[in-house]
């Protein structure tokens, strides 16, 4: 079969909502896997929304100072099914996005990302829609970006500033409802490095065993992108390589792990890191009481004296 260009990859604004993109894309080997590429695709999907909505080029974006200036990744969250999650998706597959986009500030933006591969649904959908996720058929996507540069003069990762580009334009977006906000769940994660949710009888989620730590030292060859920051999928990568140490520690196979199913994954990040860097990952996994389906890892990413990412991942139990 021969695939058109229109066939592969269709993009564009919903007339009646500018605040809304639609795209058909099909899945390719360097967008699918055991691995974090899709996390990557789906990133480059919010750029491109932020880049038609917004005005901004943000592959060349620039702060007023004429810096040049990222839209970083803050809090990233994928929640899917039993019959669609992250590594659901596989060569060949069709799928159809609605990348929805909601003020968030002179310096950051919201998208929301629902992905399935009917395509027989409406294009758009509400905020409520969205956090309900009714359809198991559909990943529902959000990321938090923040615009950032780094300091004047500064090469490090460890010294980036909030900067935003004077051309990035918001007015056509609407205000996400403050129920859904995002900001206190990273609030949680910054504070105590998780997403649990505390409960007032204290014992909702039970420790089942200790806390694993990993060493990773920062890959240069695959963990930094074009302009030195560790990439943000890569983050991905690392708590997914603490997340099998902690796997094998519990006496789980490869193959569980390959057919894990994570229907829930939380992550922000509080900090980028260099070159040099050796992150200690530490993971440790929670039983929820009166829930024999699913489990919960909390995985923390450290260098030295900073937090560098919290991730809580839900799971079902293999």
């Amino acid at each position: 079969m021969t695939l058109c260009v229109s066939d592969v990859f269709l993009k564009g604004l919903v007339p009646d909502d500018p605040s809304l993109v639609t795209r058909t894309e099909i899945v390719r080997p360097a967008m699918s896997g055991h691995n974090s590429l899709l996390v990557g695709q789906i990133g480059d999907w919010t750029w491109d929304a932020v880049t038609e909505v917004c005005g901004t080029d943000v592959l060349r974006a620039r702060n007023p100072a004429g810096a040049p200036t990222y839209l970083s990744f803050y809090y990233y969250r994928i929640r899917g099914s039993r019959a669609f999650h992250l590594r659901t998706p596989t060569f060949g597959d069709r799928l159809h996005v609605s990348s929805q986009l909601f003020d968030f500030g002179r310096e950051s933006v919201l998208t929301l990302h629902r992905i399935g591969r009917s395509g027989n649904g409406p294009a758009g959908f509400t905020a409520e829609e969205f956090y309900r996720s009714d359809d198991e058929g559909s990943l529902y996507v959000e990321n938090y970006n923040r615009w950032i540069s780094r300091a004047y003069g500064s090469s490090s990762n460890r010294e980036l500033v909030r900067s935003a580009p004077a051309d990035f334009r918001r007015h056509l977006l609407p205000l996400l409802p403050d129920r859904y906000s995002p900001r206190p769940l990273c609030h949680r994660a910054k504070s105590v490095h998780t997403f649990r949710p505390d409960h007032p009888d204290g014992d909702r989620h039970l420790p089942a065993g200790g806390v694993h730590h990993a060493r990773y030292p920062v890959d240069i060859t695959r963990d930094l992108n074009a302009v030195g920051l560790l990439y943000f999928a890569a983050y991905f990568s690392i708590v997914d390589r603490a997340l099998l140490q902690c796997w094998r520690s519990l006496g789980r196979s490869d193959r569980a792990f390959l057919d894990r199913v994570v229907v829930d994954q939380q992550l922000c990040y509080l900090a980028n890191a260099d070159s040099d860097c050796v992150i200690d990952a530490s993971s440790q996994r929670f039983e929820i009481a009166g829930d024999g389906e699913h489990e919960l890892f909390d995985v923390v990413l450290r260098d030295r004296d900073r937090v560098l990412a919290v991730s809580t991942l839900r799971l079902l139990i293999p």
